[in-house]
């Protein structure tokens, strides 16, 4: 097995990435750089029927974009207690509204762990988990997709 990271650090710059080896930052400099994630992930084929298996995810698009650029698939990740009213949203123990980031991520884990709600809550917070995580996992499948067609890129200018 082969840390990503350490790839990063060594052989891979792009100055989208502001000089992190962050994959909330290579991630969105890869998808930039490539035409193939771009044609592969712009379609509705994540958790599609004979598209890539999800468990959480149906039809969903990864590469949006805002003008030219892709938009970070972390800020499509779906917010939490999207089904209730604001009333309602105000009893709610979490003040967490989206889980887009690692820091999120642990903050609600620890709160399933060691705070009680409602069910509907756990059930919201394990759901936006679920989501981020099998996104994290994603992310780095597509940078590997994404390196290594730059790299069949470059041998074929070789050959």
């Amino acid at each position: 097995m082969v840390d990503l990271y350490d790839l990063v650090k060594r052989y891979y710059y792009d100055p989208y990435t502001k000089g992190s080896n962050s994959i909330k930052y290579v991630l969105p400099a890869i998808l930039n750089s490539s035409q193939f994630l771009k044609d592969k992930y712009s379609k509705p084929i994540y958790g599609a029927e004979g598209g890539i298996k999800s468990l959480n995810f149906k039809d969903w698009t990864w590469i949006q974009f805002d003008g030219e650029k892709v938009r970070d698939p972390y800020t499509l990740l779906p917010r939490l207690f999207q089904d209730i009213s604001e009333k309602d949203l105000k009893l709610l123990l979490s003040e967490e509204y989206e889980i887009k980031n690692g820091g999120a991520a642990l903050t609600a884990y620890g709160k399933l762990q060691f705070t009680e709600m409602t069910d509907y809550e756990r059930k919201e917070l394990e759901g936006a988990l679920l989501k981020y995580c099998e996104l994290d996992t994603l992310a780095m499948v597509m940078i590997y997709e994404g390196w290594r067609e730059l790299i069949a890129e470059k041998f074929k200018e070789v050959a």
